[in-house]
């Protein structure tokens, strides 16, 4: 019975180094925030197809913030998500009722980071679009 003991002692000490490590190479890798004054292009894409460009000066480290500068928002944050999005200007999207969600796209790119965890960039151009699965 001890030699189980040692083993499962063993087990968990290695699965404890590697949720550290992946931590650390999470945190090396994650995009950081810029510091200072940007200039950003937002575009938000409606239900209707219509698109609003915003050009913006702003000191916002992050996406939720320079959002909000400029839209009506409206969302919630929870531990597992972070911010999900569920209105801007009045519209809805909201997946837990339908079939819409708004989804971000980073220099054209789709984004794979949440709107509150997404830097702003000098020169970036972040897309705020109604979509539909």
């Amino acid at each position: 019975m001890k030699k189980n003991g040692k083993i499962i002692l063993l087990c968990i000490a290695v699965l404890c180094v590697l949720m550290a490590g992946m931590y650390f190479v999470y945190q090396r890798f994650v995009p950081k925030a810029q510091e200072g004054e940007k200039h950003v292009v937002i575009s938000i894409v409606y239900d209707d197809g219509t698109q609003k460009d915003i050009e913006l000066d702003t000191d916002a480290a992050y996406l939720l913030e320079a959002l909000s500068a400029v839209a009506d928002i409206d969302g919630y944050e929870s531990d597992e998500y972070g911010y999900t999005l569920l209105s801007v200007d009045g519209v809805s999207a909201d997946f837990r009722t339908g079939s819409a969600y708004w989804s971000v796209y980073v220099n054209g790119e789709y984004g794979t980071l949440n709107i509150a965890r997404q830097p702003l960039e000098d020169g970036g151009h972040y897309t705020i679009a109604y979509e539909t699965f």
